[in-house]
């Protein structure tokens, strides 16, 4: 790989993520018309994945490339407790990560770091305590 391509995808890579930076320099690639061996050859991508993108390019399903699918990633133990901690958060919201850290352990029995309390309130549209 040159110089130059090194660049355009470190430029990509923190502008979208490095998957998506390889999928659109292979598919600016594919589209000037390198076939799936010379751009093997040349960045190591595997044949499956070029044969994905070609499909993909030829059927004018790009977006299908960038999706991630969700369905298999872990959840927290504690979204099993939405409901009960969403009703005690709108009877009384807690002033501070650490009284809603201690409420949550109260309800669900789950002892959970501070950040991660606060990543869990956060996904859950929540903001308490100081906001830096």
């Amino acid at each position: 790989m040159n110089e130059a391509m090194e660049m355009v995808l470190a430029y990509l890579a923190r502008r979208i993520h490095m998957r998506g930076a390889k999928i659109v320099v292979t598919l600016v690639l594919m589209a000037y018309g390198l076939t799936n061996t010379e751009i093997h050859n040349t960045f190591g991508l595997s044949m499956d994945s070029l044969r994905k993108y070609r499909r993909a390019l030829d059927s004018d399903q790009i977006d299908s490339l960038f999706e991630i699918d969700t369905s298999n990633r872990q959840k927290s133990e504690m979204e099993k407790f939405n409901k009960e901690i969403d009703a005690s958060f709108d009877e009384n919201q807690p002033k501070t990560l650490r009284e809603a850290r201690d409420r949550i352990e109260e309800i669900t029995g789950l002892h959970r770091s501070i950040n991660r309390v606060r990543k869990y309130l956060l996904k859950r549209g929540l903001r308490i305590g100081p906001q830096v």
